[in-house]
């Protein structure tokens, strides 16, 4: 198990893709050794992005930044640590025709939502990232188990969004 310390970039993003396809499915990412991910350590800072019981470290900062500061030779690519607070599973998905690609080690695939299950003990951090084929903004929603659903809108390189919270 790796300690994670909030940083920007780190490890895990979320942006649009292409139109989804019939078969894409949900993706359910757990707290196992088969899924990359590690213990959380430090507190939200100013530029995290909070929606429910999910941060994502320094994502605020991205609507005015340089997407090639972010890209590590990738352009597209994009990423940053997604937190999710210890025993909360959260659905992660994106409004509209977008949809998501998620990868974590070998390639991305595409998914209708992706499902975070933190470890029980620990605040977790997951390794992977999705795509992002342009500057855009992202309209999130974000649902925990038994709570409403939170949805926030993300400019990713694209300055400010209307309804943006990052």
């Amino acid at each position: 198990m790796r300690s994670i310390r909030w940083a920007a970039p780190l490890l895990l993003g979320l942006a649009a893709c292409s139109p989804g396809r019939p078969e894409e499915q949900p993706r359910l990412i757990t707290c196992v050794d088969e899924e990359a991910h590690g213990r959380a350590t430090a507190a939200p800072a100013q530029n995290d992005l909070t929606v429910g019981p999910v941060t994502w470290p320094g994502l605020r900062s991205w609507a005015a930044a340089d997407p090639d500061d972010f890209a590590g030779g990738q352009p597209g690519h994009y990423k940053v640590g997604i937190v999710v607070k210890a025993a909360t599973t959260v659905t992660v998905s994106i409004a509209g025709p977008a949809r998501l690609t998620y990868g974590q080690r070998a390639g991305y695939s595409p998914a209708s939502s992706i499902t975070f299950q933190a470890c029980d003990d620990f605040d977790t951090v997951y390794f992977g990232g999705f795509h992002a084929p342009e500057r855009t903004c992202v309209p999130v929603t974000v649902e925990e188990r038994g709570e409403p659903p939170v949805r926030a809108t993300v400019s990713f390189f694209a300055g400010p969004c209307a309804g943006s919270s990052g």
